[in-house]
């Protein structure tokens, strides 16, 4: 079974990720205790935060309190 294409995110989705991650780092008072807080390895959430990795799954985002949200409608 092959598994679905997901579009990388938009300028957009990129800052509001990295202003998640901002927030919880504040909140923890750091990115390592960010990063223990959300139990995503430190080495990655940098890379989110930095831009190097810009398109988190979908379980990373849950932990941001984020969504992937795709749709189509009719125009």
């Amino acid at each position: 079974m092959k598994h679905p294409v997901i579009k990388p995110p938009t300028r957009q989705e990129q800052a509001l990720i990295r202003r998640k991650i901002k927030e919880v780092v504040k909140a923890q008072g750091g990115l390592r205790p960010a990063a223990r807080h959300l139990k995503i390895k430190y080495s990655y959430l940098g890379a989110l935060l930095d831009g190097t990795r810009n398109n988190p799954g979908d379980s990373y985002l849950r932990k941001l309190g984020l969504r992937r949200v795709t749709y189509i409608e009719e125009i």
